[in-house]
């Protein structure tokens, strides 16, 4: 699977990225949150799709910010027709562990000794990646069950020699992992997201300022001389101007960001 090696080589990306807190596994989001039903959640943990299970059958389901991204990776490929079975192979496959010695190659004690003891499996790396490394990740699955990891970085920057000509004319569809915290950062609470800490605090306030459609300019500072200005009268509507913004936010490199009321 291309960009597996470069992910184990980033793994302090989930450190850099979360932190010294368990806050992305904390079980603060109901179903209404996920904008999912409640009968497809029962339908899906009866067939062993979910990550965390109730303590007690007769409890409401919580969910974390690690259930949500799964879910709605689930949410996709059921949505484009993927079978049970299959789906189940990608649960195993997102939730293994890293293996130790990636961990204990971590230069940073610190960081070594917080990975050591977090629930660390592929998903989360994946996440991180995403979070600090501003890295556009998605999953590219057939209906064979056969799963790759789509790397954007590495494609773009690095000499793999990967083909991604087999993808384009086969049996494969893409989930964006990035489309989903996307779609996290839009629906849910924003007293949640922030008791996540799955992003900063200037970045929550332009979240705030973007949902509550009080902004028309974002200007994105390079460095001293480049920038580049994102206005709301360049897109249909204000909604595309909050997911261009917001998407721009996690995948692009910049000193800082400006923005006008």
């Amino acid at each position: 699977m291309f960009g597996e090696v470069f992910l184990k080589n980033n793994i302090e990306n989930i450190f850099n990225a979360f932190g010294i807190c368990d806050d992305i596994f904390k079980p603060s989001l109901t179903v209404n949150d996920l904008c999912i039903s409640y009968r497809t959640i029962n339908n899906w943990e009866a067939n062993g799709l979910m990550l965390t299970g109730r303590k007690n059958s007769r409890d409401w389901h919580k969910f974390s910010f690690v259930d949500f991204i799964w879910l709605n990776i689930v949410f996709e490929l059921r949505q484009l027709g993927f079978p049970l079975k299959k789906i189940q192979k990608l649960k195993a496959f997102l939730s293994e562990n890293i293996d130790d010695e990636s961990i204990f190659a971590i230069k940073r004690l610190e960081a070594r000794v917080f990975l050591t003891n977090t629930n660390l499996n592929r998903l989360v790396l994946l996440l991180a990646e995403i979070l600090y490394n501003k890295n556009h990740i998605a999953l590219l699955c057939n209906k064979a069950g056969g799963f790759y990891i789509y790397n954007e970085q590495q494609v773009k920057e690095e000499n793999s020699g990967i083909d991604l000509s087999k993808f384009l004319f086969s049996n494969f569809v893409s989930v964006s992992l990035t489309d989903i915290i996307i779609k996290y950062l839009l629906n849910v609470k924003l007293e949640i997201i922030e008791s996540s800490r799955i992003i900063d605090g200037s970045f929550l306030t332009i979240l705030t300022r973007l949902r509550n459609k009080e902004l028309n300019q974002l200007t994105f500072q390079l460095n001293d001389c480049e920038n580049i200005q994102v206005h709301k009268q360049l897109f249909k509507n204000y909604d595309e101007f909050v997911n261009a913004s917001i998407r721009l936010i996690l995948t692009f490199k910049f000193e800082e960001i400006i923005y006008d009321e």
